[in-house]
């Protein structure tokens, strides 16, 4: 793998294929199919809220309000001890997390509808619909998540 252009690998057996389809549905061999992609979708639909990178302020906010993050003190003795440490600091923490994030590996950008661009939604076909579905269920549980 290490030696394979990311051509070769997107198109290779090795690169894996609608990972998260799999996963939701415990599919880990054999080909996935529209009956494993109904699953996932009821899964996310009923168990998960959801969250979106392109909306990583709203997303975070729902968050912290589904899971009342604010009314939760640190498990963190050290935030105890610390004078002035309120809900302002904690939120400006917080937005510093989630906008500057923490990712150590920086990776080349594929351009879309390249040939490996191509090759990878073809191998994710049933993940890119999930995808598309579960940003629709973002949109509907904003409805019921704001009311909280």
């Amino acid at each position: 793998v290490a030696d394979m252009g990311m051509e070769e690998y997107a198109e290779s057996p090795v690169a894996e294929d609608n990972w998260m389809t799999r996963m939701l549905t415990n599919t880990m061999e054999g080909k996935v199919t529209k009956q494993h992609l109904a699953v996932a979708k009821e899964v996310i639909g009923r168990k998960c809220l959801i969250g979106l990178l392109s909306n990583m302020h709203e997303s975070m906010e729902r968050f912290s309000k589904f899971f009342v993050w604010e009314q939760i003190h640190s498990v963190n003795i050290r935030h105890h001890q610390e004078e002035g440490h309120n809900l302002e600091e904690k939120r400006k923490c917080f937005q510093k997390k989630a906008t500057q994030g923490v990712n150590r590996h920086q990776y080349a950008k594929i351009a879309p509808n390249s040939t490996i661009w191509n090759a990878f939604k073809k191998k994710n076909y049933y993940d890119l619909q999930l995808y598309e579905y579960a940003v629709v269920l973002y949109s509907k549980q904003k409805v019921v998540y704001e009311r909280r």
